[in-house]
C-alpha cells in the first residue's frame, strides 16, 4: 500500500501547503473552482495519494499528483466535447 507520510518525507518538494497549491495552480482569482476540484480529490476513494493529514494536522498536498489529475480530467472533457462535436 502506498505510504504518504513516506512519500512526504522522500520527495518534501512535491507537498505544499493549500495556500500554496492555489498558486502553483494560478487558481488564485477563482477560489471556488479550486476548492471544487479538491473536493473531487478529497472523495476519490485513493485521495490518500493526493493528501495527507488532516485538517488538525495541517494537511499537505502533493503538487504533481493534483496538477496531473487536474489537467488529465480537462483533457478528456476537451476530448468529449470534440468527438461530440463531430458526431
Amino acid at each position: 500500500m502506498y505510504d504518504a507520510w513516506k512519500d512526504k518525507l522522500e520527495n518534501p518538494d512535491d507537498w505544499v501547503e493549500r495556500t500554496e497549491l492555489r498558486k502553483i495552480l494560478k487558481m488564485d482569482g477563482s477560489p471556488r473552482c479550486f476548492n471544487e476540484w479538491l473536493n473531487e480529490i478529497e472523495a476519490l476513494d485513493d485521495s490518500y495519494l493526493y493528501i495527507q493529514g488532516t485538517l488538525e494536522t495541517n494537511e499537505t498536498f502533493n503538487k504533481v499528483r493534483i496538477y496531473n489529475y487536474i489537467n488529465n480530467k480537462r483533457s478528456i472533457k476537451k476530448r468529449e466535447k470534440r468527438l461530440k462535436k463531430g458526431a
